[in-house]
């Protein structure tokens, strides 16, 4: 029987993580360059409150080769902690936000992270320090990422079958976590906000007993906060220890351990009121009227808010330099989840009707998933006097996940005119064991489901990848990646060879043009064909010309793009009727590659400093995604040839900025940003749309000695809008699942750093 799991203890997690505070005077070290004493130890020289936008070295864990922007023939895109910083992100929604191409789509969950690149689902793309953290069940997925131990986020755009294996054509999304350091500093953090909103944060960073071979460092955060909807609300707690052994120049290991708690009201979004319930389904229309308000919560308030999921990640990474020229390493990565989800799915609101019926649901599921990548790197010139950089690699990784499921034996009514909830109760609910009294009028039973493995799976790869220098001008990438998949679950095997090429021409020493070619591939998730084979894997194909410039001696780098996606041998149903004209049973449905989408576009960023007191991060991006084959997919959805994917606007826009002046003896900061995306389709249906939408931000901040203050406003203009769900392939399952923009939200923070 399910039991009730309030968010535990959420006052006792606050003095732990001020206590931890206060004793350990603890901090981070916001930004640093590396470098070595004569004996080969790594120090960090902290330059204060310093900001950057650029990161044009050290995109190693991006490309796996140690490549700067200009040499790299790929679309990167990098948030730094600089950037993080200025604008007070404390989700990652907020992050991307700055990445050209990439859509953030309505949360799951409430628990889930869900963006598109370059018009393709990449909620299943995304790594963090390189080893992938989320699946696509939704009863083990992890909690949503927190920013405070994230150094930067770095945005792969294209197929990456060749580095991080299956996964979808538009690219991934890495976060870099923070490593210690033998200089001692760090700095405390406080935050507080609208709704309630208050986070502490901490990060200290030293030597151990002022040892030349190890260090540490300890980094947590502590948030609570209400939201602008009626009863939501959010307890999340991050430890993150990691220790360095520098052993000696030639050898580092890096040991972390990641624990995150996230206690919160479950929401499925918004509903859109069915404006002509009496006709033909496909002829229905749906808005968002004024009988629906904002701060409405669609779902059953105390019965969602006990949503509580949990991660713990350990992980490893050695590396040793045998010579100048040639480095080995290892990155091991385990991540073990568990969620308790409470959920409540509404319906629409139907025209000339006050009530909206909610399905309450209870699961209880678990998940680990490893990560295994053993890599060299080395440099030699050829007989033709070409300079090489080779990359070999091989990894493994496996997913495991199981969950029981509970499923209501009756809904639960909510009035959108006086917002209340109620349930038809019986005689027989006070002796049912398996029967929830959430108050007056309102309770149900929950019907247990059979206990099951949803995955389990695992993946082998070896890739090779050669970037040659014929020249001060001319460089040539070249690589391929032999991939094996097995679903254990389902007895079966796929496997998959793909290819990445690009070639960089530099003109001038501060100006690239590139051209690239790449592949990638999804498994069939151990779908049958006609002949009860597995049908093969979806392929992928990209072909994309770059432009890169770095101005005002390399402070600024200006990216353009134009790309064209192909995903093909999507799999589509070949028998939805049997012999009879009856639509055929679950079990007898058979499948084939049939399927294709495809998107093209262009994208521009440019990241960095005009001046020294004045720097810019923006981008624009058009893009034009459609399905090319019509057909049946999975769940009965159904695609048009010509469509295009829901939320995904065709124009978006993203500017911001800030510029530092001298004032009172320390450093005034101004800035604020711009963020704009057009009308998008509800569903694959394209018949009902989104509004376009302005966000706009405003922030300033001041500095002097070690004290910083720093306030945001975030949709200062108060803007409203929609944000649609991925996939959603008709318009009254999209009608069920809507987000709603956060009205305008103001932030202000002290920190100290030493």
């Amino acid at each position: 029987m399910p039991t009730h799991l309030n968010s535990p203890f959420p006052l006792a997690k606050l003095c732990i993580a001020v206590s931890m505070i206060c004793t350990a005077n603890l901090a981070y070290a916001n930004d640093s360059a590396s470098n070595k004493t004569a004996d080969g130890v790594e120090t960090i020289e902290v330059k204060g409150f310093a900001r950057d936008y650029i990161a044009n070295e050290g995109q190693n864990s991006a490309v796996g080769l140690d490549l700067s922007l200009l040499e790299t023939p790929a679309a990167i895109s990098v948030i730094t902690q600089d950037l993080l910083m200025d604008q007070q992100v404390n989700n990652v929604d907020d992050a991307l936000r700055n990445v050209a191409g990439v859509t953030k789509f309505k949360t799951g969950n409430g628990g889930e992270e869900k963006f598109s690149i370059r018009g393709f689902d990449a909620s299943q793309s995304l790594y963090k320090d390189g080893a992938r953290i989320n699946n696509a069940l939704n009863v083990s997925n992890i909690p949503s990422t927190e920013t405070a131990n994230i150094e930067r986020i770095e945005v792969l755009k294209g197929p990456s079958a060749l580095l991080y294996g299956q996964g979808e054509p538009g690219g991934i999304i890495n976060y870099i976590t923070k490593q210690p350091a033998f200089i001692e500093s760090g700095s405390i953090e406080i935050i507080g906000g609208s709704d309630s909103f208050i986070k502490a944060e901490f990060d200290y960073t030293n030597a151990i007993a002022d040892s030349e071979t190890f260090a540490f460092r300890i980094l947590g955060a502590y948030e609570t906060a209400d939201s602008f909807r009626d009863v939501e609300e959010r307890d999340r707690l991050l430890l993150n220890p990691t220790l360095l052994y520098q052993a000696s120049e030639d050898l580092k290991v890096v040991l972390g351990y990641e624990f995150i708690d996230d206690d919160y009201t479950n929401t499925r979004g918004q509903a859109l009121e069915l404006l002509n319930p009496t006709t033909a389904p496909s002829e229905h229309t749906y808005e968002y009227t004024d009988r629906i308000q904002n701060d409405m919560f669609f779902g059953v308030p105390n019965w969602n808010n006990q949503t509580v999921a949990s991660a713990k990640r350990a992980y490893a990474l050695a590396e040793y330099f045998i010579n100048d020229n040639w480095s080995i390493s290892a990155n091991y990565s385990n991540t073990k989840s568990e969620k308790d989800n409470h959920d409540s799915s509404p319906g629409p609101l139907i025209a000339g009707s006050d009530i909206v019926n909610i399905r309450p649901r209870f699961s209880v599921g678990e998940g680990e998933s490893e990560h295994l990548k053993l890599q060299s790197i080395s440099e030699f010139t050829d007989g033709f006097e070409f300079d090489h950089q080779l990359l070999v690699s091989a990894n493994w990784e496996s997913r495991f996940s199981e969950s029981i499921g509970y499923r209501n034996d009756r809904n639960v009514s909510f009035n959108v005119v006086t917002r209340e909830y109620s349930s038809e109760l019986t005689a027989e609910d006070a002796s049912n064991p398996n029967f929830f009294d959430l108050g007056p009028n309102l309770g149900f039973a929950m019907t247990p489901r059979a206990p099951r493995v949803n995955d389990d799976v695992e993946e082998y790869g070896i890739n090779i990848l050669d970037y040659v220098s014929f020249n001060d001008q001319w460089s040539l990438l070249l690589g391929g990646r032999y991939s094996e998949y097995d679903d254990v679950l389902g007895d079966r095997s796929d496997n998959d060879f793909s290819v990445r090429t690009g070639v960089v021409f530099q003109p001038q020493e501060h100006q690239s043009i590139y051209v690239s070619y790449s592949e990638g591939y999804t498994p069939s998730t151990g779908l049958l064909g006609i002949d009860d084979r597995t049908i093969d894997p979806e392929t992928s194909v990209s072909y994309e010309l770059g432009f890169k410039q770095a101005m005002f001696d390399e402070q600024l780098i200006v990216t353009a793009t134009v790309y064209h996606v192909e995903l093909n041998d999507v799999p589509y149903i070949v028998n939805p009727f049997d012999e009879n004209g009856n639509e055929t049973l679950p079990d007898d449905i058979r499948y084939d590659n049939l399927g294709g989408v495809e998107s093209q576009g262009l994208e521009l960023e440019l990241a960095g400093q005009l001046t020294d007191n004045w720097r810019v991060q923006g981008g624009y991006a058009y893009v034009d995604n459609a399905i090319t084959t019509s057909g049946e997919g999975m769940w009965g959805s159904i695609y048009e040839a010509g469509n295009v994917f829901p939320g995904i606007s065709e124009h978006s826009f993203n500017l911001f900025s800030f510029y530092e002046i001298a004032f009172a003896g320390g450093e005034l900061g101004l800035g604020g940003g711009l963020f704009y995306s057009g009308d998008v389709f509800i569903s694959t249906e394209n018949r009902n749309k989104y509004d376009g939408w302005t966000s706009i931000d405003l922030a300033a901040y001041y500095k002097k000695d070690n004290w910083k203050t720093q306030i945001n406003v975030r949709n200062a203009g108060d803007a409203d809008y929609r944000l649609a769900q991925y996939g959603t392939t008709t318009d009254s399952f999209a009608a069920v699942r809507v987000g709603t923009a956060a009205p305008r939200t103001i932030f202000a923070s002290i920190a100290y750093e030493f």
